[in-house]
């Protein structure tokens, strides 16, 4: 039965994927793959980042994207180059987010792995130059940002979707009217850490208001003076409204104020996670694709 709910989706997939879908021999990427899981999180990937994808195969017994003449392979959730397959152990899986669960009474202890960044350099590339030329700048709740093309249609969406809450929340409206600046493209590094933040990509916004209304907002303000700051209940939290969340969360977004190393005014682009959480159905325009029917 199960096989045949796979089949089914294939076929689906080939029907409605369109001329401009990038070649994909589904037939092939169905008979190695190990469970649905991996494939709702190959076909997800070929329905975010389609635009930069030129092909998808078998390759030596992996599924592979070939991304501007690179070739990049999934395995086991990770998504490596060609270089890094040898590697593999040493990477986390792109699915898995952050430690996602808000306060906990203890710490997890041991450091987690990193997660390769080898598909966002085959898109974008690895300098500042390079990742600018990919990046478009527009007005965004009535603030300026710059980011990523990739990004772009989601947060016009978004927008839509805050600017028609905003009709009968007040507090959506409190929340626009508040806005202080929003940060977007700028190349910078994780707090505390080597490895660049998705601001540097284009793929992230923060959206600062003028008052935090003596609420903890980010984990690294917090912990100077709280010793368990990973312990603050989330009413002590800033957030934005549950209706900008959840239009941010609809449309590929995952939040900072979801995890335990919290920033709650981050906003990052992450639809590989956030289309394959489950948490809620997919967005208007990704129906008729493969991942759509997974999810769904």
């Amino acid at each position: 039965m199960k096989k045949l709910v796979w089949i089914l989706v294939l076929f689906l997939s080939a029907l409605l994927g369109g001329a401009d879908s990038a070649p994909v021999d589904w037939g092939s990427v169905f008979d190695i793959l190990p469970n649905p899981r991996a494939f709702q999180e190959v076909t997800t990937i070929w329905e975010s980042y389609g635009d930069y994808i030129q092909r998808v195969e078998v390759r030596d017994g992996d599924v592979a994207f070939l991304v501007d003449k690179t070739w990049i392979y999934y395995r086991d959730g990770r998504l490596l180059s060609e270089r890094n397959l040898h590697n593999s152990h040493r990477y986390d899986s792109l699915f898995t987010e952050y430690d996602r669960t808000g306060p906990v009474e203890k710490l997890p202890r041991g450091r987690r792995l990193p997660r390769s960044r080898d598909l966002l350099y085959a898109m974008l590339g690895r300098t500042e130059s390079q990742v600018r030329e990919h990046c478009v700048a527009f007005t965004f709740l009535n603030h300026e940002v710059n980011v990523n093309r990739i990004a772009a249609h989601a947060l016009r969406q978004i927008e839509r979707e805050i600017y028609a809450a905003a009709g009968s929340d007040p507090e959506v409206r409190a929340f626009i009217r508040d806005l202080s600046v929003i940060y977007s493209f700028h190349r910078k590094n994780v707090k505390g850490s080597r490895t660049l933040s998705f601001h540097a990509y284009g793929l992230a916004l923060d959206l600062i208001p003028k008052s935090y209304n003596n609420l903890h907002a980010n984990w690294t303000w917090s912990r100077t003076y709280k010793r368990y700051w990973y312990r603050i209940p989330m009413e002590d939290r800033w957030s934005p409204p549950a209706a900008v969340m959840n239009a941010f969360k609809r449309n590929g977004f995952i939040w900072g104020g979801d995890w335990i190393r919290f920033d709650c005014v981050h906003f990052e682009y992450r639809p590989e996670i956030a289309f394959t959480r489950g948490s809620s159905d997919p967005p208007d325009w990704m129906a008729g694709t493969a991942s759509y029917f997974l999810i769904k």
